[in-house]
């Protein structure tokens, strides 16, 4: 994740984005580089329940994440910044009931409810840094008291970021209402997981 960007303005990513899209239906190959399907294996093995009422994953792409959130949440919402990757992800998940896929920019387009599950995946750095502090409060905000928030993101620099991992990551650290979980780190990616509950796995379980 992360070359096919490289030297791309951010004001410019939207019809950078859509290109990709017009010219591939899985455009970072995340259906099939092993590397891309251990680092969602991660992620899904990082979430502290087995099943999850109502999830968010805004920049879903082509759904190959959202597939997977389906068997494990009774709803998925999520979105994407163009209309390509949200009709891939939609052909792609349009035998299943639960899921619902449209145009979304966040943090402006940002569902409403509440959400026990809210997967924030490789697309934090190419939000202006301005907006980055109101995406961390719609998140934080719409959050359930059990909920987790789950980050995972491309560690490399390249010119096109408006921050690194660590400094994104950092502001779901600071939030005083939320715990952290777990970490996992590595030279490629950084996932970590937040939330209201400080509660461990075991602890969740063994109280439910």
């Amino acid at each position: 994740m992360g070359a096919p960007f490289r030297g791309v303005l951010l004001n410019t990513r939207h019809e950078h984005f859509s290109s990709l899209y017009r010219a591939s239906a899985d455009p970072w190959q995340v259906c099939t580089r092993w590397y891309e399907r251990r680092k969602r294996a991660a992620l899904l093995a990082m979430l502290p329940r087995a099943q999850f009422r109502r999830a968010f994953e805004p920049a879903c792409g082509n759904g190959e994440l959202t597939l997977e959130l389906a068997r494990r949440c009774d709803r998925v919402i999520a979105g994407d910044l163009t209309a390509d990757a949200v009709a891939i992800a939609r052909q792609r998940t349009g035998h299943l009931s639960n899921v619902e896929i449209d145009v979304r920019e966040v943090p402006s387009d940002w569902p409403e409810g509440n959400f026990d599950l809210i997967v924030l995946s490789e697309f934090l750095y190419y939000v202006a840094i301005e907006k980055l502090p109101g995406l961390v409060h719609q998140a934080t905000g719409s959050l359930s008291e059990q909920g987790v928030i789950v980050a995972c993101h491309w560690r490399p620099d390249s010119a096109d970021r408006s921050a690194t991992t660590e400094q994104i990551h950092s502001l779901f650290d600071v939030c005083e209402s939320l715990h952290k979980l777990a970490r996992h780190e590595e030279r490629d990616f950084l996932l970590e997981m937040w939330s209201p509950d400080g509660r461990s796995v075991m602890e969740r379980e063994a109280r439910e």
